[in-house]
């Protein structure tokens, strides 16, 4: 008879079996063939155990996606006080598993991509032989905070006053800022800026040679200055350390009323907002200088992407640190002689004028800036392959080199290092009370700009940019 539904079924049917007699006992196998009724059962309840499995599966994905890149809805996160580098990542969305710094332990750990390779190919990390090559005539420097860089800029302004150079700069004032406030270094530069200049017609004519006064950085905008051929340089030191010096020396304690050490718990540690001193002055300075808004400047993404992306635009990025070694390096990378990187230190702050910072203190400050130290960490690594492509014996001959080209400068040029800076000639003394100067020996021509202060250079050097520009305009 023809049922009209399929008879009663346990859940799960016994499957087919077989009978195990051997064949060498003589006995027949048999096999029971499944009914098709039993074979469609079968296949529905496979059907359903696997979409359980997939339904499953799918949630367990889904929760821990949910874990890993949803950031709170809350707009007024507030940072973690042991670990400020993964509060900005919760704040930005920044998937955990992406840190790839530990910045309470005392590792250099790789910071970009993982297949990211350095090339040992010398001209990929900056340098070259310069035997066949001309020296480099067109220099950007971006002038950092606190890093020696004044130092650098020194350097710099000396080769381009002995080969007569064009300088960008305003035609008053030391900054590359907007013309209305060029101090107030909150927008990255525009070469509009400079549209303005009464030299603009010759540098059109004759081209820019050197940028290298404090701005905010923007690499396309300095190109659209200084054309093809030029060469990127920049310097960075440990954050901390850059800290501590900008705190002093611009005196934040006038702003937060109290000192560094005190700020570090009360204002770090005590998750309180802190602005920027001046707009522009403040958390990871570094990274600011070199471009970065306040909106991308605690992103670990944005940050990583600044890295790969300045990798791209420098030559030769230096480091504070191993300043000497620094030295040598841009000496290769222009092409200029050694001789040319002869220096007094400038800018250097008074024993007196330097705060001790207590460990906990420097490991809050560590913490706090921990965009920077991604930064200055990937850029030490890559100065020390750097140094391993120049040669680490000639490097070490040509530091020797330079020790005592500076010592023939010192003993040439500077008649007394001086603390209170008021019995010096008005060219040589600093913006700062804070920092040491140097008594030179003026009746040398070649020593005083070694010692002339940073404003006073930079307008002599504006001087002289007219006195071009008027022998340009009546075709001398």
């Amino acid at each position: 008879p023809l049922h009209l539904h399929p008879p009663p079924m346990t859940m799960y049917s016994p499957l087919p079996q077989e009978d195990s007699s051997s064949p060498s006992q003589g006995r027949t196998i048999l096999t029971r063939t499944p009914s098709p009724h039993v074979n469609r059962k079968l296949s529905t309840i496979r059907n359903w155990w696997l979409v359980l499995i997939i339904f499953v599966t799918s949630l367990l994905l889904m929760s821990l996606s949910l874990t890993s890149h949803q950031a709170p809805t809350h707009p007024a996160i507030k940072p973690i006080p042991e670990n400020h580098q993964l509060a900005d990542a919760i704040f930005h969305k920044v998937a955990p598993k992406n840190l790839e710094m530990d910045l309470h332990e005392e590792k250099t750990r790789k910071l970009l991509t993982e297949g990211d390779q350095h090339s040992d190919n010398p001209k990929q990390l900056g340098l070259r032989s310069c035997s066949d090559s001309e020296p480099v005539s067109k220099v950007g420097f971006m002038k950092t905070h606190k890093t020696a860089s004044s130092t650098v800029q020194n350097i710099l302004l000396r080769y381009g006053l002995n080969s007569d150079w064009n300088f960008v700069m305003l035609s008053s004032g030391s900054h590359l800022g907007p013309p209305s406030n060029q101090y107030s270094l909150t927008k990255p530069f525009s070469s509009a800026w400079i549209e303005t200049v009464p030299w603009h017609d010759m540098a059109q004519d004759q081209g820019y040679n050197i940028f290298a006064l404090h701005t905010k950085w923007d690499q396309g905008e300095v190109e659209r200055v200084l054309g093809s051929g030029a060469k990127y340089v920049t310097i960075l030191r440990d954050p901390v350390d850059e800290f501590e010096s900008l705190y002093n020396y611009v005196h934040f304690e006038e702003t937060f009323k109290m000192d560094l050490e005190q700020f570090s718990s009360a204002y770090i540690g005590g998750q309180r907002p802190i602005p920027r001193v001046r707009d522009y002055l403040g958390r990871n300075q570094q990274l600011w200088d070199l471009g970065m808004d306040k909106e991308d400047i605690n992103n670990h993404e944005a940050v990583d992407r600044k890295i790969k992306q300045m990798d791209e635009d420098f030559d030769l990025v230096m480091i504070t640190e191993d300043f000497d070694s620094s030295l040598v390096l841009l000496s290769d990378v222009l092409c200029w002689p050694l001789a040319n990187m002869t220096s007094l230190k400038l800018n250097a702050r008074k024993k007196s004028a330097i705060e001790e910072l207590s460990p906990k203190s420097r490991k809050i400050l560590k913490d706090w800036l921990w965009a920077d130290y991604m930064l200055y960490e990937h850029f030490k690594e890559k100065l020390e392959q750097q140094k391993n492509v120049f040669g680490l014996k000639s490097l070490k001959d040509d530091i020797v080199k330079l020790k005592n080209l500076n010592d023939k400068v010192k003993a040439e040029c500077v008649l007394k290092v001086v603390k209170n800076t008021t019995s010096l000639s008005s060219d040589f003394v600093p913006w700062s009370k804070d920092v040491l100067a140097f008594k030179i020996n003026e009746n040398k021509e070649c020593c005083k700009y070694f010692g002339i202060s940073e404003n006073h250079f930079i307008e002599y050097l504006q001087k002289l940019q007219m006195e071009r520009l008027r022998k340009w305009n009546s075709g001398s």
